[in-house]
């Protein structure tokens, strides 16, 4: 009788560690990505991002899109809280007191040669065509597939980033120049980041 206890103990702490493991191993494969990747799944959930949102006074054009980001964002497995919080640094959370305007939640411009003018900028015509915009704008510098037709500046922005022998996999490799000329431009999204772990 104590050696079937035994052998039945055995097999039910075997069962457990391997569970454990297998548990581990999914989280590490794509669960929890490491702080500052862009890929991956989101290490905020949508309530806390929620709640970080209406903490900093963010229009309904932010509030507006969090819950696209999280429907959408990980169909090309980028990271929808990353793209939330480059969105808040690019509009002021949804302020929009730059050159680009409502629906355009990464500053995107038109495709071709085009300047700095309000009139250089796409203009999506609802939050879910700038979300979708948004997505597709990151795929084209993370070597993603779009998400339906592309708007013109990703083809620009997916050649240039061929051109540079390498695609985007963190938030610090985004500045210089590539995403944005801004040198804090990586640590302004981190510190967004950080307070929406905070919320």
């Amino acid at each position: 009788m104590r050696y079937v206890g035994l052998v039945f103990l055995s097999a039910f702490l075997a069962l457990g560690l391997a569970s454990h493991v297998q548990a581990e191993s999914l989280e590490r494969a794509g669960g929890m990505r490491e702080p500052g990747e862009i890929l991956g799944g989101p290490r905020h959930s949508k309530a806390k991002v929620e709640r970080y949102a209406r903490s900093m006074d963010s229009t309904r054009y932010i509030m507006r899109t969090i819950p696209i980001y999280y429907k959408m964002a990980p169909r090309r497995n980028i990271a929808p809280d990353v793209l939330i919080a480059q969105a808040m640094v690019e509009t002021g959370y949804g302020r929009y007191t730059g050159d680009s305007k409502p629906w355009n939640m990464a500053g995107i411009k038109k495709g071709g040669d085009v300047g700095d003018e309000p009139r250089d900028f796409e203009k999506p015509p609802t939050a879910r065509a700038g979300v979708r915009m948004h997505i597709n704008h990151m795929a084209a510098y993370t070597g993603k597939k779009p998400i339906g037709k592309p708007h013109d500046r990703f083809y620009d922005a997916r050649a240039a980033q061929k051109d540079r022998g390498y695609w985007i996999r963190n938030i610090g490799q985004l500045g210089g120049g590539i995403w944005a000329t801004d040198t804090s431009y990586d640590d302004k999204i981190r510190n967004i980041l950080y307070g929406m772990s905070r919320a």
